[in-house]
């Protein structure tokens, strides 16, 4: 069962992802992101954008295979919350879900990473959040930079992910990981 913090962050997510804002996830949303972040980081050539595309892409892809239960190529917000609790109980069984969600750090990683130096700094971050519509990337991220490095790391994105899903602490600095939860 999910906790109520929990819920906010699971319903804060998907309206995030929603990007037409019609209440399904559905590929169209992805398609719309890759742009919308290409846009954002001023991407013009056409095979940076092809690659853009797909990275996000494959996260689409991941997504509907975990989350839409009935199959119909659309994430409802009551399959989405659904998945968020097969997460809680894939890491009470400890059935590799964590690891799951460190590969998704990873992929978040390699998305907003724009220079592939395997650090994110403050404006690659400011740039990922945008594209989200999510606001206070400043906050966010120094909520993230654990250590005040200047940059999050991948151990800092595999922390907060894992904060995201699972933290019922609203203190947790990985619940900002996609702007302030409403």
């Amino acid at each position: 069962m999910l906790s109520d913090l929990q819920e906010q962050k699971a319903t804060h997510y998907f309206n995030l992802i929603d990007e037409d804002g019609n209440g399904i996830v559905e590929v169209s949303d992805f398609a719309l992101r890759a742009q919308r972040l290409a846009e954002t980081r001023g991407v013009a050539e056409e095979e940076r954008k092809e690659a853009l595309r797909d990275l996000v892409m494959r996260w689409w892809d991941h997504i509907s295979t975990v989350a839409d239960f009935d199959g119909d190529a659309r994430i409802t917000l009551p399959e989405w919350k659904a998945y968020w609790r097969s997460i809680q109980r894939g890491v009470e069984k400890d059935d590799n879900t964590l690891h799951t969600l460190q590969r998704a750090a990873r992929g978040t990683l390699r998305a907003v990473d724009r220079t592939g130096d395997g650090r994110v700094t403050a404006d690659e971050y400011a740039d990922w959040l945008s594209a989200w519509g999510a606001h206070e990337s400043d906050e966010a991220f120094r909520q993230l930079d654990r250590g005040s490095k200047g940059y999050l790391t991948e151990q800092d994105l595999i922390v907060a992910v894992q904060e995201f899903y699972l933290s019922d602490d609203p203190a947790a600095p990985g619940n900002a990981l996609y702007g302030p939860v409403s």
